[in-house]
């Protein structure tokens, strides 16, 4: 049977910043790139773009944490606003497994966008992955398929995260077909 214990503020919020940011320390997130198709120079064919700004992120732990021996699993609320070529806000929820040994932990995250993207405007959904193993990081943040709505319809592509000196920024490489 699992023992459900209340964890200190300092240990789930260790928890969801290594989650939910994916990160232990000053780095960039890696991202594949996205490249358009053979049909990117056609009228209304995707054309890749580039995004970058900073964010500001709320991360509110959503219930007790569940400890059992070698994990701890915990459920949090997302809630973010992006500066820069991304103007928007976003809402999501996260789970995490935090370990008993340092550096390693998982997530999963899911945050629905709505704002304007280089002028843009519209929603998308964004699917967090992350797994860090004793400080390896392994990231991927990808816009859910055909989840683009309004000017964003077409929308594909994956968002990296940044954090240095404990600011938060976004590299966002993006397809979009030619017109709205």
């Amino acid at each position: 049977m699992k023992k459900r214990t209340r964890v200190g503020a300092s240990a789930i919020t260790a928890i969801c910043i290594i989650c939910a940011l994916g990160l232990c320390s000053s780095a960039r997130a890696q991202t594949q790139s996205t490249t358009p198709g053979p049909d990117a120079t056609q009228k209304g064919g995707p054309v890749a773009q580039h995004a970058s700004g900073t964010f500001d992120v709320k991360v509110v732990p959503q219930g007790e944490a569940d400890k059992a021996e070698g994990s701890t699993l915990a459920r949090m609320s997302l809630d973010k606003q992006y500066h820069g070529d991304l103007d928007a806000t976003a809402k999501g929820e996260g789970l995490t497994a935090g370990t008993d040994v340092k550096g390693s932990a998982g997530y999963v995250a899911i945050e629905r966008v709505t704002g304007k993207l280089n002028g843009r405007s519209g929603s998308y959904v964004l699917q967090h992955t992350g797994t860090m193993t004793r400080g390896a990081l392994q990231l991927s943040i990808t816009v859910v398929p055909d989840s683009g709505t309004g000017q964003l319809v077409g929308l594909a592509g994956k968002l990296g995260i940044i954090v240095e000196s404990g600011k938060h920024s976004y590299a966002f490489d993006y397809t979009l077909p030619a017109t709205p």
